[in-house]
């Protein structure tokens, strides 16, 4: 029996690349087991997929000075370590991977004990402490984007993130818009600042649309302010008669919809979006959030920008003057079409083409060498 323990979760940065590629494992014929933390938020999606899954009673490596916190992470790290030499046993896979988050670093040091197959999976473009320390008991380690700093280059193969499964659908921009009832003819942006939204980008957003100068008529929009943001800045946008043509959502489930309909993307840079960015080919304007671990928004940003396919903003006071500018800027000249052909010149895997490599890896160490 073809068996595999994915270790992730906590963010949906960690989590959905490990279970679109547990998806992928199942229809290859691989029995998965997914490690979360416990009670992680991630359980019910694993529920819903009909993934098993175990729960890890793990913390994250304290950031203060109390030595409380770390006699805590050491005995919880040591009663992780123990719990997953046990489902390793009772399970006993052939390869386990780290999704990244601090529940996959007790797990992957338990294969590498057990003498399984390890393996990693980063998807930004710095390399995060849990994965970090994974990196140095794992066999091979498959990155999303190119890594800064990469100490582990003589086992690293860039294989990109897996993505969810409705990301691999596509629709016309003309068929997407006639669903969401926005018009066919209009320059449409698409606004959104993660799950919860980003105050920052919504209030520069809002502001330049009321400055907005351009030649044409001002574009349409489709602005996902997060559910705690959502009736302000709607009243707001009501009262300035600006949603004529136009969505605001606190959150839409079904986004490869809104990235078919819309011309040109405002977000922050996670992995998750620089990969989605990529599929569709997008271009994109980028605000990195400030305070991420190693400035990685910053980094995953490069990588499109350097090829020409995003530009990057600060948050800071100058966002919504910058904002206004990148915009009228994109629009007042022929840079659109540039920077979506700029996506041409990216060669990193992208759809379903890294579930294939990553597991096509997997199965060469692991099933190949028994045959």
């Amino acid at each position: 029996m073809k068996r595999i323990l994915i270790a992730g979760g906590g963010t949906g940065g960690h989590f959905y690349p490990g279970l679109s590629l547990a998806t992928y494992l199942k229809k290859r014929g691989w029995q998965v087991v997914f490690a979360v933390k416990k009670n992680d938020i991630c359980l019910q999606s694993l529920s819903q997929a009909e993934i098993p899954s175990v729960e890890i009673d793990m913390v994250s490596f304290p950031r203060g000075l109390n030595p409380f916190s770390y006699l805590k992470f050491i005995f919880k790290l040591l009663k992780s370590i123990s719990y997953c030499l046990r489902i390793i046993k009772d399970f006993s896979p052939l390869a386990t991977i780290g999704m990244g988050s601090y529940v996959a670093f007790p797990v992957i040091l338990a294969a590498k004990i057990k003498k399984k197959k390890t393996y990693v999976h980063e998807s930004n473009a710095v390399m995060g402490l849990s994965n970090h320390l994974s990196a140095f008991f794992s066999d091979k380690i498959f990155l999303g984007l190119p890594v800064r700093e990469n100490n582990f280059s003589h086992k690293t193969l860039l294989t990109g993130t897996p993505l969810r499964e409705s990301f691999l659908r596509e629709e016309t921009k003309e068929e997407a818009r006639k669903k969401l009832n926005l018009p066919l003819d209009s320059f449409i942006i698409l606004v959104f600042g993660g799950s919860q939204g980003a105050v920052n980008i919504n209030e520069a957003f809002y502001k330049l649309l009321l400055e907005l100068d351009l030649e044409k008529k001002k574009p349409s929009f489709i602005h996902l302010a997060g559910k705690n943001n959502y009736e302000s800045l709607k009243e707001k946008y009501e009262k300035a008669q600006l949603l004529k043509d136009s969505l605001i959502l606190p959150y839409f489930e079904d986004m490869p919809l809104l990235y078919c309909a819309s011309d040109l993307i405002i977000s922050r840079s996670g992995s998750g979006t620089i990969c989605e960015l990529m599929r569709y080919k997008k271009p994109a304007i980028l605000i990195p959030l400030k305070n991420a671990a190693g400035d990685h928004q910053t980094f995953n940003a490069l990588e499109l920008s350097r090829h020409g396919g995003a530009l990057i903003l600060k948050d800071d006071e100058h966002l919504s003057r910058n904002l206004r500018k990148s915009i009228e800027s994109i629009l007042n000249g022929d840079n659109l079409s540039a920077m979506k052909k700029a996506y041409e010149r990216i060669e990193i895997p992208i759809g379903e083409k890294p579930a294939v490599v990553i597991t096509e890896e997997i199965e060469k160490d692991t099933i190949s060498k028994k045959l």
